[in-house]
């Protein structure tokens, strides 16, 4: 699948027209720009032509740790550190119990839901996406909307009655993991079979060849929450645009977070169902997308640094045969002369 897609970005790359850099100007900037540094020499002499990210995580780690902390706390942990103690050690009415557990759920997210929100509506355009106009956000904007919309209205409608729900209100995060896990595996289809977007997708315009969400995720949370803003949407195309090890690596990473979000949202969510005690179902549906999450981002950091290196390390090679081409050419001349 990752050679199909690449194959297909090569062969739609060449055919850019100036219509599309008429109807989404900096987007094609950046495909040209892509083109003009894939041919260009670094300053350096080092990975010539490969468009830089200019972007180091560990600069911003404060920011990172305690976001991603918080949020870990507010999507598993605290729900299950409230809801045994509560349920088998109080006699607290467990609607009361599930309306404390719900109260918490959208606290730390929200805040920087409605942070990310103000960025991109805010006047000055620094965070939106490529060619964005104020009001439309990013795609990962409008996904994460939708999804808390599901996931809330799961928990509120499951605590309303007098005896709460406890199966349903052990789904939402499974839930989000599928519908997650769905999307990196439609948008790493449609990648490879050369389609187009239906719609503005982040900086990718309307009829571009869709790009697999794990790169669209990339872009627009590093842009946004991670402070890249627009230059690192920029430099990221550029990057996608003119290294295939890039490409490929996008593309591997795609499916891994597609075919895997599904199965442990969808094994999750049969075990709530078919667990008998429903006490136990709970702690599965709030704790196994936990342990899975920390897995595969682990699994991805790892892939993700040998991926890079592999990257730089094929784009020398192949720096170096081109000028010794060229050095070749340029001696038979000579001689010839």
């Amino acid at each position: 699948m990752a050679s199909m897609a690449e194959s297909n970005h090569d062969h739609d790359s060449e055919h850019s027209t100036v219509d599309e850099c008429a109807t989404a100007p900096e987007y094609g900037r950046a495909l040209s720009s892509a083109r003009r540094i894939s041919m260009a020499e670094d300053r350096y002499d080092v990975l010539v032509g490969l468009p830089r990210l200019e972007y180091n995580l560990m600069d911003h780690k404060k920011k990172l740790f305690l976001v991603s902390g918080l949020l870990v706390l507010e999507g598993s942990i605290l729900p299950l550190v409230l809801f045994y103690p509560l349920w088998y050690a109080t006699s607290i009415r467990h609607g009361i119990l599930f309306a404390i557990i719900t109260s918490f759920f959208g606290l730390v997210s929200g805040l920087e839901f409605a942070h990310r929100s103000w960025r991109l509506i805010h006047k000055n355009d620094k965070y939106r996406p490529l060619d964005g106009t104020r009001w439309r956000f990013d795609f990962t904007h409008w996904t994460l909307s939708i999804c808390y919309t599901i996931m809330t209205g799961i928990l509120i409608g499951a605590s309303i009655p007098h005896e709460p729900l406890v199966r349903p209100l052990a789904v939402p995060v499974p839930i989000f993991f599928i519908g997650a896990g769905t999307l990196c595996i439609v948008t790493g289809t449609m990648s490879a079979l050369g389609m187009k977007t239906a719609c503005k997708v982040s900086s990718i315009p309307k009829g571009e060849p869709q790009l697999p969400y794990v790169l669209t995720a990339v872009e627009d949370v590093v842009g946004v929450d991670g402070g890249g803003a627009r230059p690192f949407r920029r430099r990221l195309l550029e990057r996608y645009k003119v290294s295939r090890e890039f490409r490929r690596l996008i593309a591997e990473l795609n499916w891994f977070w597609g075919i895997g979000s599904v199965v442990s949202g969808a094994g999750s969510l049969a075990a709530v169902w078919v667990i008998p005690q429903q006490e136990v179902a709970y702690g599965v549906g709030w704790g196994e997308p936990f342990v899975f999450f920390v897995i595969w981002t682990w699994i991805t950091v790892i892939w993700t640094r040998r991926g890079l290196r592999r990257e730089k390390k094929l784009w020398a090679a192949d720096s170096s045969h081109e000028k010794g081409v060229v050095l070749e050419s340029t001696t038979d001349t000579q001689t010839t002369n």
